[in-house]
C-alpha cells in the first residue's frame, strides 16, 4: 500500500503550487482543525470534570455574555493591530500586494494557529507569491518574523510581571531562552552558514542542493529584516496587541463578576502562552490550558470550578476565535488562485 504523504511533503522543494495542490494543502489544514477541535474539547471536558462539571457549566451559563463579547472584540482588534507589522515586513522585503488581498491573506494565517509552532503559516507565502510574483523563499521571512515577534511580546510581559511579582522568574527565563534559540537560527544566517559548510561534502545529494538553494534565498531575504528599526517597530506593534489578548482573561473573569489585577492577568496569560510554545504541541492544547487552570487558581486564589470555567472561555476567545476566523478567510483566499499568472504578470510589469 502506498505511503500517504504528509502535510510537509506536499510543500517540500516546491517553489510554486498549482490550484489543485493548494486545495490539497487547505484540506489538510481542515483535518488539523478537526483533530485540534476534538483534542481541545477533550481537554475542556477534562478541565470541567476537574472543577466539577455541573458547577463549571453553571458558572459559564450564568456569566455575562455581553461583557464576554468585549474579550472577543479585543482579541480581534489585536489581529488588526498585528497586521501593521505584517504589512511592514512585506514592504521591507519588496513584496507589493494590494491592501484588501493582503489583509485577507493575513487573517487566514490564524487558521494555522492549530499547527505545530504555527509553522503552517508558511502556506500563505504561496498565495502571496501567486499575487506578487515574488519567490516563496523570499516571502517566508515575513512569516518567521511575525511568529517570532509575537513570541517576544509575550516573553517581555511574562518576564516583567514575574520580576515585579517575584514569582516564577526562573521558569519564565528558562522558557524564554528555550524558545529564543530556534528563532536565533531562523533570523540570523551565521549558524546556517556553518551548517552549509559542514554539509558541503554531501553537495551531490538532492536534499543538500534544496537546502542550499532555498536557504540562500531565505537568508538573503531575511537579512533585510534584521535591523534595529525593524525590531523596534515590531515591539511597538506587538506589545499593545499582546496586551489586548492578555486582557481577554481579565474580561473573562470580569464577566464572572471577578475583578482581578490587570497586570496579574497579563502575567498569567503570557506565562501560559510561553509554556505552551515550549511544548511544541499544536495550538498549545492541553499545556496552555493546564497552566491557565493552575495559575488562575494560584495567583487569584480562586476555586477549581471558577478557574476551570475561566480557562475554557479564555481559550475559546484567544485560540478558537482566531482559528474559526482564519479558516473562513483561508477558504476565501482560494479566489486568488482562480486567475493563474495575472497577479504575477502585474508584479513583473511593476518591477520593470
Amino acid at each position: 500500500m502506498a505511503k500517504r504523504k504528509s502535510f510537509w511533503s506536499d510543500l517540500k522543494g516546491k517553489e510554486e503550487l498549482s490550484l489543485e495542490e493548494y486545495i490539497k494543502i487547505v484540506k489538510r489544514v481542515k483535518y488539523f482543525i478537526i483533530a485540534g477541535l476534538a483534542a481541545s474539547l477533550a481537554v475542556f471536558v477534562g478541565i470541567a470534570i476537574f472543577g466539577g462539571i455541573y458547577k463549571v457549566s453553571d458558572i459559564i451559563a450564568s456569566m455575562n455574555f455581553y461583557v464576554y463579547a468585549i474579550a472577543l472584540l479585543l482579541v480581534f482588534a489585536s489581529y488588526l493591530i498585528r497586521f501593521a507589522k505584517w504589512d511592514y515586513y512585506l514592504k521591507k522585503l519588496g513584496v507589493r500586494v494590494p491592501f484588501k488581498e493582503n489583509m485577507m491573506i493575513y487573517l487566514s494565517l490564524y487558521s494555522m494557529n492549530i499547527t505545530p509552532g504555527k509553522i503552517g503559516r508558511v502556506v500563505s507565502a504561496y498565495t502571496l507569491s501567486k499575487i506578487s510574483g515574488v519567490k516563496v523563499a523570499k516571502i517566508v521571512p515575513a512569516v518567521t518574523m511575525d511568529i517570532f515577534t509575537d513570541f517576544i511580546g509575550f516573553a517581555v510581559f511574562a518576564l516583567l510581571f514575574s520580576i515585579y511579582a517575584h514569582r516564577f522568574v526562573i521558569y519564565i527565563l528558562a522558557a524564554d531562552l528555550i524558545l529564543l534559540l530556534p528563532f536565533v537560527f531562523l533570523t540570523h544566517d551565521w549558524l546556517y552558514q556553518k551548517l552549509k559548510n559542514a554539509l558541503k561534502r554531501f553537495k551531490k545529494n538532492q536534499y543538500f542542493g534544496m537546502f542550499s538553494v532555498y536557504g540562500d534565498e531565505y537568508f538573503s531575504s531575511q537579512s533585510g529584516l534584521n535591523n534595529f528599526r525593524t525590531y523596534a517597530y515590531s515591539l511597538l506593534v506587538t506589545l499593545p496587541a499582546d496586551f489586548l489578548v492578555g486582557l481577554a482573561l481579565f474580561i473573562t473573569l470580569f464577566s464572572f463578576g471577578i475583578t482581578a489585577h490587570v497586570g496579574a492577568t497579563i502575567f498569567v496569560y503570557s506565562s501560559s502562552q510561553l509554556f505552551g510554545m515550549v511544548s511544541g504541541v499544536p495550538g498549545s492544547i492541553g499545556v496552555s490550558d493546564g497552566t491557565l487552570v493552575a495559575m488562575i487558581g494560584g495567583v487569584f486564589n480562586l476555586d477549581s470550578m471558577t478557574s476551570s470555567a475561566a480557562t475554557i472561555m479564555t481559550r475559546v476567545a484567544t485560540l478558537w476565535l482566531g482559528v474559526l476566523v482564519g479558516s473562513a478567510f483561508l477558504f476565501y483566499t482560494l479566489k486568488y488562485w482562480d486567475l493563474p499568472g495575472k497577479g504575477r504578470r502585474r508584479s513583473k510589469k511593476r518591477r520593470k
